[in-house]
């Protein structure tokens, strides 16, 4: 990038007399709608994390007007309270003074690492997930995202990035130095004492009484069947396919995402692919979708093959059970969160030699 255009971009990506009272640190972060920064706020003295939503859109973000700004803070409001959420502090919308003027959402600061950073960095240091962390892992994000459905918000955009880290190891309310400094993510991670804590609310949408869904038109890795397909009719198990993507990348211990893909084309054909086609078919919303839609599903998809991909070896049979149901490419048979969580894989585990011996290991070999 040239000199002036960086100088360009500094001076509208600056905060207005709004936001005086916090001082901003690194960017931990971007997205398609928004930067997050780290920043010290001066009058309750703590970090905090910033989420600056471009009102201009000639920062290459998508603009975010008040109605969005809105519902983006309403969603995180509404989720006030949940352990496994990031939480909402306060919004300044700069854009009620000014047409074009920036948005910020101030949250509170949750870490230094995201899942993917952390998935990827296991990978380096050839440490994979057990199951059992993949267990404790799922079962707060599944906690979380139980509680967030339960206040009638959808997440749409659930995916490694969007999970944030706590270990417990920064002190929020030590003022950071001043200065350019690059986020710490290489450090110690007491896995352990993780707390993870679904972020990145840029789509969430709050549902209501007779409210109609848009159709979700930014789609990833870790969209569900429904939404690939262009359906509106979807509800928030759409939230748990994500978090059954999740999981799965968890197990294979690659670091990257089961079904990624170029294109929405390539994706569809690694997720039916691997879960068949049977299920969607058989939706009661398949019917209602566009022939063109419809003519993009794989050919030869047929039955799941999950199981394959994911034998006894690597997953054990309750394990699957929660893995195959939120990775159920019928959203009416798919699990919701809250029927994961009844699952036997999330109750009371049973004790024999193998994890006897890993227990007494604990301490012994070094947590990375």
């Amino acid at each position: 990038m040239a000199p002036s255009a960086r100088r360009l971009r500094q001076k509208e990506a600056a905060w207005p007399r709004s936001m005086a009272r916090y001082e901003q640190r690194e960017k931990l972060g971007a997205g398609i709608n928004g930067e997050v920064f780290k920043a010290w706020d001066t009058q309750d003295k703590l970090i905090v994390a910033i989420k600056r939503l471009s009102g201009s859109g000639n920062d290459g973000l998508i603009i975010s007007g008040i109605p969005e700004v809105a519902r983006e803070s309403m969603c995180l409001s509404a989720c006030r309270g949940i352990p496994s959420i990031v939480q909402h502090r306060r919004t300044y919308a700069d854009a009620y003074q000014s047409e074009n003027g920036d948005s910020f959402i101030v949250m509170d600061y949750v870490g230094r690492l995201n899942l993917r950073g952390y998935m990827q960095r296991r990978v380096t240091r050839r440490r994979r997930f057990s199951e059992a962390e993949v267990r404790r892992i799922m079962k707060q994000l599944l906690e979380g995202a139980k509680a967030m459905h339960g206040q009638g918000v959808l997440h749409l955009d659930i995916k490694p990035e969007n999970v944030l880290l706590d270990d417990g190891t920064e002190d929020r309310k030590e003022r950071p130095k001043k200065g350019a400094i690059e986020a710490d993510v290489r450090g110690e991670v007491k896995g352990d004492r993780v707390v993870y804590k679904i972020g990145g609310f840029g789509m969430s949408q709050k549902k209501g009484p007779g409210k109609s869904l848009p159709e979700v038109t930014i789609l990833t890795p870790y969209s569900a069947p429904e939404l690939l397909l262009h359906s509106r009719e979807y509800d928030d198990r759409v939230d748990t396919w994500g978090l059954g993507c999740i999981m799965a990348d968890l197990l294979s211990g690659t670091g990257a995402s089961m079904f990624d893909g170029e294109s929405d084309i390539e994706i569809m054909a690694k997720v039916f692919g691997i879960v068949g086609t049977e299920g969607i078919k058989d939706w009661s919303g398949y019917s209602a979708l566009a022939a063109d839609r419809k003519s993009k599903l794989p050919g030869d998809g047929g039955i799941s093959r999950l199981r394959h991909k994911f034998p006894s070896r690597k997953l054990s049979s309750a394990g699957f059970e929660v893995l195959s149901g939120l990775l159920e490419s019928n959203p009416e048979k798919r699990l919701t969160a809250a029927e994961a969580l009844q699952k036997p894989w999330f109750g009371k585990q049973r004790r024999g030699f193998g994890s006897f011996f890993k227990s007494c290991m604990v301490g012994v070999l070094p947590e990375i």
